[in-house]
């Protein structure tokens, strides 16, 4: 886009980085403090709970049965809030459960689909979801083997998070969840990009970034189901 209108999509696009940046600053800031102090301030766990909330809150609100899980989810919350003073004590929890949990979601969804052949692999069904045309079996085994490399990703992620917050200095388990995941996550996407110019010379091209807007839109498209 050019013009007057270009100019401005362009200015409203880098605020919005901008500000996601200064965000994500904040909440790793916010995450050092409650992760490294004794008594972190109070504000420290409502921001580190806040993720988990929300994630929880959709969940409930789209199961299938809602008022259950929505009445399951106010008895967590008011417990939860019930016992925020007692929280403070433990306040680095709140965060490595975040980080540990997530993790091995991740690998329970991606590792749950390898079984369910080539193309029924979750790589698989992001590529078809994005790529008009069929894909082939060649193409179709590489995204098997990336599902793969991805499972045993996140799994020797949450394993590494668990052995780092019970045996390291919580600094340390600080700096893996929060500088060198982000790190290994983008290297990960990066690399599996430049194997697939390699391995698949003459397959479709998807950039990076085109990979992880459909991995969003693919999760987003399966829980409106």
């Amino acid at each position: 886009m050019t013009g007057r209108n270009g100019r401005t999509t362009r200015g409203v696009l880098s605020i919005r980085n901008l500000l996601l940046v200064l965000a994500g600053a904040i909440y790793l800031g916010i995450g050092y403090v409650a992760t490294t102090m004794p008594h972190p301030p109070l504000v420290t766990i409502l921001v580190g709970l806040a993720p988990l909330a929300v994630a929880a809150l959709v969940t409930a609100w789209k199961a299938r049965a809602r008022m259950l899980f929505m009445s399951l989810y106010i008895v967590c919350a008011m417990t939860i809030v019930f016992n925020l003073h007692q929280l403070r004590d433990h306040a680095a929890w709140v965060y490595f459960i975040q980080h540990a949990g997530a993790m091995s979601l991740l690998a329970i969804i991606f590792g749950s689909t390898l079984g369910n052949g080539e193309a029924g692999a979750l790589c698989s069904r992001i590529a078809s979801f994005i790529i008009p045309e069929s894909l082939d079996s060649a193409y179709l085994r590489y995204t098997w083997k990336v599902t793969l490399v991805w499972t045993i990703y996140f799994a020797a992620t949450a394993v590494l998070s668990v052995l780092l917050f019970f045996l390291a200095p919580i600094r340390a388990w600080w700096a893996f969840a929060n500088l060198l995941t982000p790190v290994s996550l983008a290297i990960m996407f990066a690399g599996e990009y430049l194997i697939r110019l390699r391995a698949l010379p003459d397959g479709p091209r998807i950039s990076v970034g085109a990979t992880i807007r459909a991995y969003r839109e693919y999760a987003q498209r399966q829980n409106t189901h």
